[in-house]
């Protein structure tokens, strides 16, 4: 379960400019689908994000759970058919990895890759375009030599990370932006991550109904897993 959902979590990030007020908060409706070696899988969900850190998703297909997290990564997954929650504290799951979250931060040009350990090591023109590559900074870190982030307008387009070799691994591209108070967000984001056998896995995430006021009385930004939910590790089912 713990794999299946950092899988569909992230796509990669980024996040707006601006001033957030202390306890703004944004939710929205996504469709995820992945495909691979031939087989395509969707998921649905809705995600609640308040900017104390506190993030809901709600997933309503092709099961429903929740998923409660914050930006330490201490994250309950709750199973309301079975009853079951299983704890997990892991940092990958923050809820600074999440879309919406990196785009209600202040900073949004470096995709969060300050964050994960990177520098700025090269800023380039390309047209009306600016391409920004990104180096690790952890010695021990073997898995990227480099990210390229190219902005158009201010608005992160593309993002590709590159192993030692100098091949691409994971290339990401941004679309559809719209601007709403206090975010401007890309509603259509699309991965394609390579196993270096030649094989790839395509991610596409739609966000839908985006919004940062007037939300439906049933919103879920205050989300608690019921006290008498059963402990289990991992699910049973």
């Amino acid at each position: 379960m713990g794999i299946a959902l950092r899988g569909l979590l992230p796509l990669f990030f980024i996040a707006l400019g601006g001033t957030v007020a202390a306890q703004s908060r944004v939710m929205a409706d996504v469709t995820a689908r992945q495909v691979h070696k031939g087989k395509s899988m969707r998921v649905e969900k809705q995600v609640f994000y308040s900017s104390n850190g506190n993030l809901v998703v709600h997933y309503t297909y092709p099961q429903q759970y929740y998923m409660v997290t914050n930006r330490l990564g201490e994250t309950s997954v709750y199973q309301p058919k079975a009853g079951e929650v299983m704890l997990v504290n892991d940092r990958s799951m923050s809820s600074e990895s999440e879309l919406l979250t990196i785009f209600m931060s202040p900073s949004y040009a470096d995709l969060g890759l300050t964050r994960l350990g990177f520098v700025l090591a090269k800023v380039e023109k390309d047209g009306a375009d600016k391409v920004m590559t990104y180096t690790p900074t952890h010695v021990d870190d073997k898995a990227f030599s480099r990210a390229v982030v190219v902005l158009r307008e201010g608005n992160p387009i593309y993002c590709a990370f590159y192993d030692q070799s100098g091949n691409v691994v994971k290339k990401t591209y941004y679309s559809h932006y719209v601007e709403l108070p206090m975010i401007t967000f890309p509603t259509l984001v699309t991965q394609i991550s390579y196993d270096g056998r030649g094989d790839s896995i395509i991610r596409r995430e739609e966000y839908r109904n985006v919004r940062t006021k007037d939300f439906p009385k049933d919103a879920l930004f205050d989300y608690k897993v019921p006290a008498d939910a059963r402990r289990v590790t991992p699910f049973g089912k």
